[in-house]
Formats: C-alpha cells, structure tokens, sequence
C-alpha cells in the first residue's frame, strides 16, 4: 500500500503529458485515496453503503404517490410484511416468493428406484453446453471423495473410519482427522467393502467405492 501511495500519482502526472486534460476527471483522480482508504479503514465489506444504497432502491421503487413519498413506502413496507409473515400458513402447492422453485428444477419427476443413494436423487438440468474430457487423477480423487463424504447411505463407514484413525492414534486433532478423511478415506473404503468379513451386501456401495 505504500508503494502504490507513492506511485499513483506519479503515474497520473505521466498520464497527463499524454492525455487532453478533458479526459481527467473524478474517476482519474480517485486511484490517489484508495490505497490510503486501504490501509487505514481496512476491509471494505465492514465499511461500504451498498446494501444500504440497494435497500433504498428497493424502497423508492414502492413510491406511487409522489406526493406523499413516506406514506407510500409505510403502507407498502406494511403490506409487504404482511404478506410475507401470511404465506408462511399458505397451503404446501401454493408457490410464494419464499417457496419458489428453484432455478434448477425443470419440473419434471425424478425417477427413484429402491436403493437409489441420496446424493444421485436431486432434481436438476445441465447448464451450458455439454463438454467431455478426461479427470485428472487428483480430480478424480476429490469427485469421488465427494461423493463418499456427502451420501448418507455412507456415513455409517464415516463412523468407523474415524473410530479405527483415534484408536490407532489416541491424540490426533480434529484438523488431522479431517485431511485423512479427505486423503485416505476412498480407498479405505474401496477394501472395506470388498471384505466379504464386513458385510457390505448393497451392491451399489461396491459400486459406488469403485467409482462407477
């Protein structure tokens, strides 16, 4: 920051013997304060007036009596809260703004069939053109620990991963837990439902530790 306080307006000075002084304006000489607003009042999401400038907005657009502009954002701000707080006790098919369907869901029905896992029955359509190519293993790896990590029908595995890692080492952190969940957990459970010992009888748990 203090290099670009010294900078800024040498490179301005610069940008004067080229350009017609109609080109400066507010704008230009704006870059002079920012580092200094930078490092003296930090962040700016602590500090800024947009949500405050886009909640205006969304009042001012409520004036329909020019004539008597608070009144007119009273009664509609009331009107606007009461709705809100009555489409809480609306009938489950009735759609409200709070209750509105996702941008993802095309509104068709999702097929189910017995033993589908969690995480593949979500509603949902492609966005963008389609394109193919080939993961990396690295890629591979976190979509398929993904996968693992975010299915219910799993989580009890989950449970007696964590629980063999703390036995076998008594002081391991939470921190530490969590990246050997992420780094070895795939193929610890690629073995462990292949063990006929361990009973995993749901094929599309195999399935599923093998990626397919």
């Amino acid at each position: 920051m203090n290099r670009l306080i010294e900078e800024i307006p040498v490179i301005l000075c610069k940008l004067e013997r080229i350009f017609p002084s109609a080109f400066f304006d507010s704008m230009e000489h704006l870059p002079i304060h920012l580092p200094y607003e930078a490092k003296i009042p930090g962040p700016v999401q602590y500090r800024w007036m947009y949500p405050f400038e886009r909640f205006l907005r969304h009042l001012k657009k409520k004036v329909t009596n020019k004539a008597k502009v608070e009144g007119s954002i009273c009664n509609a701000y009331l009107v606007e809260e009461a709705s809100t707080f009555c489409s809480y006790y609306f009938e489950p098919h009735v759609n409200t703004k709070l209750r509105k369907v996702p941008r993802n869901d095309d509104g068709g029905k999702v097929e189910t069939s017995e033993g589908l896992l969690s995480i593949f029955s979500f509603p949902g359509r492609p966005y963008g053109q389609a394109k193919s190519r080939r993961l990396t293993d690295k890629e591979y790896h976190q979509a398929q620990t993904y996968v693992l990590l975010n299915c219910d029908g799993v989580q009890q595995y989950v449970k007696i991963f964590v629980e063999e890692v703390v036995e076998n080492t008594p002081n391991i952190t939470d921190t530490q837990v969590d990246d050997k969940l992420e780094n070895e957990f795939a193929n610890w459970f690629k073995i462990y439902a292949w063990d006929p010992n361990n009973n995993v009888t749901n094929q599309m748990m195999k399935d599923l530790q093998m990626g397919l």
